[in-house]
């Protein structure tokens, strides 16, 4: 091997022992970085305002991994644990939610009456309310002479769900002939005037309907009933 020679493998051996000592030098910083930081754990943050007593969802929050070291308290990690929660206070966006920012809804609101009833489960959005929804009640009176109308009527705007029972089969007898009806008993929070209300309709309405109400609505529709006088 002549001096040329030489002079190229002690140079190549030289990088190489730089690049080992630069890989050396850049793994110990990378370790010493974590060991700093340490683990890190998934977190909620609040995308927007959240009034207090307002029913929490999946896309009113981020979730992202931070240190555990900077993680509030009893911090919330996984939306599952949103389900069927509100906000026990007013939230501002960009808030870490923790175990005492959210509590299951109130049963009943000063000034509430519970009260239940009989839903069709194939008019009543069957399979599709939850308690914590809100719905509007829909009902239907058939006019039965020529001066009597007929009328759909919406008998309650944002009415909450607290509870939904469990299908079950209801007989009745109509004109002799009985009929099967599967039938849920649903529980709303309601107050005294829509809860009068409320039993006006299923005892004398042909048909009570629930209309499941999207997240984040606000608006009431104008038109609250549409009658007509039966033709014949």
């Amino acid at each position: 091997m002549n001096p040329r020679q030489r002079r190229g493998a002690l140079m190549m051996i030289l990088a190489g022992v730089l690049a080992v000592g630069v890989l050396v030098i850049l793994m110990g910083y990378v370790s010493s970085v974590r060991a700093e930081v340490g683990s890190r754990s998934p977190v909620l943050t609040l995308r927007q305002d959240v009034p207090a007593n307002t029913p929490l969802t999946a896309d009113m929050v981020d979730q992202s991994e931070i240190p555990d070291r900077w993680a509030p308290d009893r911090v919330l990690h996984d939306v599952s644990q949103l389900q069927n929660k509100v906000a026990t206070a007013d939230l501002r966006a960009g808030t870490f939610l923790q175990e005492g920012m959210v509590a299951d809804p109130p049963r009943l609101q000063p000034g509430q009456r519970e009260i239940a009833i009989m839903i069709n489960a194939e008019t009543g959005v069957a399979g599709k309310v939850e308690p914590n929804d809100q719905v509007d009640i829909y009902a239907t009176f058939p006019g039965d002479t020529q001066d009597t109308q007929s009328c759909a009527v919406r008998v309650i705007s944002r009415a909450r769900v607290i509870d939904v029972g469990k299908l079950q089969a209801e007989r009745e007898n109509d004109a002799g002939a009985v009929a099967e009806t599967r039938v849920v008993p649903i529980t709303f929070a309601l107050t005294p005037d829509d809860s009068l209300a409320l039993t006006y309709a299923e005892s004398f309405a042909s048909k009570v309907r629930l209309a499941l109400i999207g997240d984040g609505e606000i608006e009431v529709p104008a038109n609250d009933s549409i009658c007509q006088v039966p033709s014949g």
